[in-house]
């Protein structure tokens, strides 16, 4: 997990580049020693917050040239992410850790133990998602036939799913904290927030399955939660298309 050339990556990605090295450092050491508090030090949550900042990955203008770099730096976070919830797999005898309920069991307690950091990994990638999802409808309006044809034999399909599928997952980890969790309450908001974007990039048949899922999911949620996830499913909701969901 290195940049080909540093002096060809902007400087706020290479800080998070540095941070999310020297925090998978920090991840393997607490696996050797068996020691999860040590992710809750003052540093490690620092590594944390250079990984996820918001204003400095997210908020620049970019340009569809960029999109690489930041598909990079949200890949830096879910990979960041993906140890956190694996965190002691590797510990597991190998029959239990190839039982597909044995690791959801230990991402559910991962989820819980690791609420801090999850609670700013997670809606960073979405809010990635997000912050692509105008980047990538210019791109596509410029992209070469041979760039296109890069993306794969399913092409700008493949993308759109992608898309749901990490709106579904966040919705359904969510949906398996408990009800007073810190991270259930961030990200409903990220959810609510980020649910626009992530509409405009499926076609309107690849929306409805999403709507309903958000319509079940509000009945789970107190008055608050349930407003936040309705503007959700009003995005949902809506027939505006972008590039992507119209290629």
């Amino acid at each position: 997990m290195a940049p080909a050339k540093a002096n060809d990556i902007p400087p706020q990605f290479m800080t998070q580049y540095e941070a999310a090295r020297d925090y998978l450092h920090l991840v393997q050491a607490a696996e050797a020693a068996n020691a999860p508090t040590q992710l809750d030090s003052a540093d490690a949550m620092q590594l944390l917050a250079a990984i996820t900042h918001r204003d400095a990955i997210l908020a620049p203008d970019y340009v569809p040239a960029d999109l690489g770099l930041l598909v990079n730096a949200c890949e830096y976070g879910k990979t960041v992410s993906t140890q956190l919830m694996q965190f002691g797999l590797a510990a597991m005898p190998a029959a239990v850790r190839i039982h597909p309920g044995e690791q959801a069991s230990l991402g559910r307690r991962n989820a819980e133990r690791f609420q801090p950091q999850l609670g700013l990994l997670l809606p960073y990638l979405l809010r990635c998602g997000a912050r692509i999802q105008p980047l990538l409808d210019q791109w596509l309006t410029v992209a070469t036939p041979d760039e296109r044809a890069a993306l794969g034999p399913d092409g700008t399909d493949t993308l759109r799913r992608n898309a749901q599928r990490q709106y579904l997952d966040m919705l359904e980890t969510m949906r398996a904290q408990p009800a007073d969790s810190a991270l259930r309450h961030t990200l409903v908001r990220a959810l609510a927030e980020t649910a626009a974007p992530y509409a405009r990039m499926l076609q309107p048949a690849q929306r409805l399955p999403v709507r309903d899922a958000l319509k079940d999911a509000r009945q789970q949620m107190d008055a608050n939660d349930a407003a936040l996830l309705q503007q959700a499913v009003v995005a949902f909701s809506a027939d505006g298309c972008g590039t992507l969901c119209a290629s």
